[in-house]
C-alpha cells in the first residue's frame, strides 16, 4: 500500500506538470529486481490523515511437557521426594547372584547432605548414592555428565565393588561393563568408557589437577575434549566404545585406597537409540600406558 507522503508528492507533481514520478514499493522485494512505475493520481489533495493501526503479531513455541514419571518409581518417590532414579551394575554380583550395585540414587541442594544419611534421611555412615547437586535431573533436562557419588563400605555396600575395576586383569570390565540408570522418567544403559585412579590435590600428581566432577555440561566441542583427553590419558583399559561431541555420560566416583585421598572413577557413555552394547563384551583390553597420580607410583 502507497504512503501518504507519496501520495502528497504525485498529486503535486500532477499539478506542476511533471513527469511521472517513480518510486520503490514492497519492503519485502529483491534489490536487483526492476523498478516499478506507479500511475498518476488524480484524486484531489488529501487534507486529513486517517488512523493506521498496525496489529503485531507473534507466535511462541509451547513449552515442552515434562513426561510422566516411571510408574515402578513412585513409592521411592513417595517415600522421599529427593529421589532422582536408580543405578544398577548386573555384571557385579553377589554369591548368590544379585547385583552389589542396585540402588536409589537420590539428589539435594547440597553434595554434602548425603554424606552421612541413608535414603530414608536418619543418620548413617554409609551414606546414599547421591547426583551432583549443580544440574538438578528432571524429566526434560539432566546435565551432559552426570556424576553420582557413593562411599566405598567396608561390608561391600553402595559402591565399593566399583574398586573391581581396578583389577589387574579385565575379566571384571568385560562382563560389568554395562551400567543401568534410570531416572524417575526413563529408563537407560550407559556402556562404560574409561575406569581411572586420581588424587583431589595438586601434589599428588606431576599433572595438573583434573576435576572430573567440574565437567558438567560441555556447551563447547573444546570442553568435550578436555574431559575425554583427559579420562583417556588415566584409563585403565583401551575401550572399543567411541564416543562424539554431543553424547551422555555417567561417571560414578567412590574413595580409594591406593593412597590417601584418592578418587576411583568410571565414565560410562549413555547407550544411542538403535545401538546395541551387546557387541563390546570381550573387547576391552589393558592398557599398560595409562598415567598412573605421582602418588600412586
Amino acid at each position: 500500500m502507497e504512503t501518504l507522503r507519496n501520495k502528497l508528492l504525485k498529486i503535486c507533481a500532477v499539478a506542476s506538470a511533471l513527469a511521472v514520478a517513480a518510486t520503490l514499493s514492497s519492503c519485502g522485494k529483491n534489490i536487483d529486481s526492476p523498478e516499478e512505475t506507479l500511475p498518476i493520481q488524480t484524486q484531489p489533495p488529501i487534507t486529513t490523515v486517517p488512523d493506521i493501526t498496525t496489529e503485531v503479531t507473534t507466535t511462541t513455541e509451547p513449552p515442552p511437557v515434562e513426561p510422566d514419571p516411571l510408574e515402578k518409581y513412585a513409592e521411592y518417590y513417595e517415600e522421599n521426594n529427593d529421589f532422582v532414579g536408580w543405578i544398577r551394575i548386573d555384571g557385579i554380583t553377589h554369591s548368590n547372584g544379585d547385583p552389589w550395585i542396585d540402588y536409589p540414587v537420590v539428589q539435594y541442594s547440597d553434595n554434602d547432605y548425603y554424606l552421612d544419611k541413608n535414603f530414608d534421611k536418619e543418620k548413617s555412615a554409609k551414606g546414599t548414592i547421591y547426583a551432583d547437586y549443580k544440574v538438578p535431573i528432571t524429566g526434560l533436562n539432566m546435565a551432559d555428565n552426570v556424576t553420582l557419588y557413593g562411599h566405598s563400605n567396608k561390608d561391600g555396600s553402595f559402591f565399593r565393588h566399583i574398586l573391581d575395576y581396578q583389577s589387574s586383569h579385565t575379566s571384571t570390565i568385560n562382563k560389568a561393563y554395562i551400567i543401568n540408570f534410570d531416572t524417575r522418567w526413563e529408563e537407560a544403559q550407559y556402556v562404560i568408557v574409561s575406569c581411572f585412579l586420581v588424587g583431589i590435590y595438586e601434589d599428588q600428581d606431576d599433572l595438573p589437577l583434573f576435576e572430573y566432577f567440574k565437567c558438567r555440561n560441555f556447551d563447547t566441542e573444546e570442553d568435550y575434549n578436555y574431559f575425554m583427553e583427559n579420562i583417556q590419558l588415566r584409563n585403565y583399559y583401551k575401550s572399543p566404545v567411541e564416543c562424539q561431541y554431543g553424547d551422555q555420560f555417567l561417571t560414578l566416583s567412590t574413595c580409594a585406597y591406593t593412597f590417601s585421598d584418592s578418587r576411583f572413577v568410571v565414565v560410562a557413555r549413555k547407550v544411542r537409540d538403535g545401538e546395541d552394547p551387546s557387541v563390546y563384551e570381550g573387547f576391552y583390553e589393558k592398557n599398560s600406558d595409562k598415567h598412573m597420580p605421582k602418588a600412586a607410583r
